[in-house]
């Protein structure tokens, strides 16, 4: 879960910065066409590129800090990880998000069986190169993939030819998968206006290419300015087809008699590269593993250094001068291409400690707290090995995350280059005590 949420945050976050630049820069320019190349890889880089580990360090280094898990809080009357509030939250936002997820979907399925339906009841006629489906509605002609659908008896024989040469540029440049693109899109972010705003754009675009279309095959300009504003009534069948009456007549006259961009404004475009790194960046920010090592003081402190970790010696000691053995086998890393998760994630991970810690008696007796910290290995095979404990505080608390650790199933393994790799992590477990109301006696709940 929590994986995934990571997913949908830097995939829409990508989209966001990459629509602005298409917004601030592009979407007043004539390139027609490029902008709609532009729109559409921005959809699939950003839908693709969370999904590509992009570590800001090279991933041959190997490192002796240790990955930092998220800490666990234990307590007397209850166990909780430090975000325990939010975790709740957590799980009220999936489900709204994945009730948002069905409820789309199953617009998007009743939108395709309406054209079905709509094709089914009227037949499909051949006109020329063009197949035609004739509907009886007050529809405005609109394009479905290969499919034209258009009230004959409701438009004029001199317009007919020219609606069909817009409906045909449609259907020969492929727009209706733009629209099956946004609208996966639209199901995966639902949440996001962003996504909402790159479909409303790619329509008008599409009305742009085809209306340019329409033009270089000959068609008077004015005469066919003046059609598609005495043409604007019909309804729209929904959201998956072009229509040819769309509410966005202004914005289609401006572009037909608007000055064509120079070529030198597709300069503009290389604006697209910082972006991109932007991008990246964050993206390599928001992946890259937390190291944690100990310092003089016992006391954690974060550090970015990278160095061996000899075979054999404990997780978190520094080792100054030696190099890494040969043999990968028995390298560990903390800076990897794929970092290993525990099965069902960082939320099933705490859950698994959850269960099966207890506070001990010797520590609540003594008013013993603090943190424990629990260095281990994932190993190739995803099994949990050399537990250790990296600083604890006692009254059994160390023994006690030394024992629920070491029960920890296998875990899926971490990789470089897709050949899995030993990979070392630090898990603090917190040891605080709560303190609790005393009852409220019952001649004071009498009193007033």
């Amino acid at each position: 879960m929590s994986n995934f949420i990571l997913y949908l945050t830097e995939s829409a976050g990508s989209l966001i910065i990459l629509y602005m630049v298409y917004w601030l820069f592009l979407r007043r320019d004539t390139f027609f066409m490029m902008n709609r190349l532009y729109l559409l890889g921005m959809v699939f880089f950003s839908l693709m590129v969370p999904l590509i580990p992009i570590p800001l360090l090279p991933s041959a280094q190997i490192s002796d800090m240790i990955i930092m898990l998220e800490p666990v809080l234990i307590s007397p009357e209850k166990v909780e990880t430090i975000a325990a509030g939010n975790l709740q939250w957590i799980e009220i936002a999936w489900v709204i998000y994945i009730t948002g997820v069905v409820i789309f979907t199953s617009r998007f399925l009743v939108q395709l069986m309406q054209l079905y339906f709509i094709t089914r009841r009227s037949g499909i006629n051949r006109h020329k190169d063009l197949r035609l489906v004739f509907v009886d509605r007050g529809y405005s002609p609109f394009s479905f993939f290969n499919l034209i659908f258009i009230n004959d008896k409701e438009i004029p024989d001199d317009s007919l030819e020219t609606i069909l040469a817009h409906e045909r540029v449609h259907v020969k440049q492929a727009h209706s998968c733009d629209l099956l693109i946004v609208e996966i899109l639209t199901i995966l972010q639902w949440f996001n206006p962003f996504a909402w705003l790159i479909g409303r754009d790619l329509k008008s675009i599409h009305e742009f290419l085809a209306d340019e279309g329409v033009l270089r095959s000959g068609m008077d300009r004015t005469n066919y300015q003046e059609m598609i504003l005495n043409k604007t009534m019909g309804i729209q069948v929904n959201n998956l087809t072009n229509n040819f009456n769309v509410s966005l007549l202004k914005k289609r006259i401006i572009m037909m008699t608007k000055i064509r961009s120079s070529m030198w404004t597709k300069i503009k475009f290389v604006l697209v590269l910082p972006a991109i790194l932007l991008v990246i960046s964050l993206l390599s920010a928001s992946t890259t593993p937390v190291h944690l090592t100990g310092d003089n003081t016992g006391k954690p402190a974060v550090k970015q250094e990278t160095h061996a970790l000899p075979s054999g010696q404990q997780a978190g000691e520094k080792s100054p001068g030696t190099k890494a053995p040969s043999n990968p086998d028995t390298n560990v890393y903390s800076v990897v291409d794929k970092v290993p998760s525990f099965p069902g994630g960082q939320d099933a991970c705490t859950k698994f400690i959850l269960k099966n810690i207890r506070y001990p008696e010797e520590a609540l007796k003594n008013g013993i707290k603090g943190t424990v910290f629990v260095t281990f290995i994932v190993k190739t095979d995803g099994t949990v090995t050399d537990v250790k404990i990296m600083r604890g505080i006692g009254g059994g608390c160390d023994e006690e995350s030394l024992r629920v650790v070491s029960m920890m199933p296998k875990w899926i393994p971490g990789s470089i280059k897709g050949k899995p790799v030993n990979v070392a992590f630090v898990l603090p477990i917190k040891y605080t005590r709560e303190l609790k109301l005393a009852p409220i006696p019952d001649n004071l709940k009498k009193s007033k």
